[in-house]
């Protein structure tokens, strides 16, 4: 599991917020931040801003291929401890 984080927040794939007072939701939120600031935004497809070069069909595919350097940890599922 990979945590984002943006903006003072931390996002993943499965909710953290028993332990992670930072957590701000799963990556469908990142992606909705994210899209919220114009850095991405989607038409059927999903590309990041400014060049939409490549496309994604999920806001996953997304966030996992162009803002790779957002993540801060990266945990196996179900790992509980930070």
């Amino acid at each position: 599991m990979k945590i984002y984080e943006y903006k003072g927040k931390h996002y993943s794939e499965e909710d953290t917020s028993l332990w992670d007072e930072d957590y701000g939701g799963d990556l469908y939120d990142l992606y909705f931040e994210l899209k919220q600031d114009g850095e991405c935004d989607e038409d059927t497809v999903y590309y990041a801003q400014p060049d939409g070069e490549n496309n994604y069909s999920s806001p996953e595919e997304l966030i996992e291929s162009e803002f790779s350097d957002l993540v801060i940890d990266e945990k196996e599922s179900g790992d509980d401890e930070r």
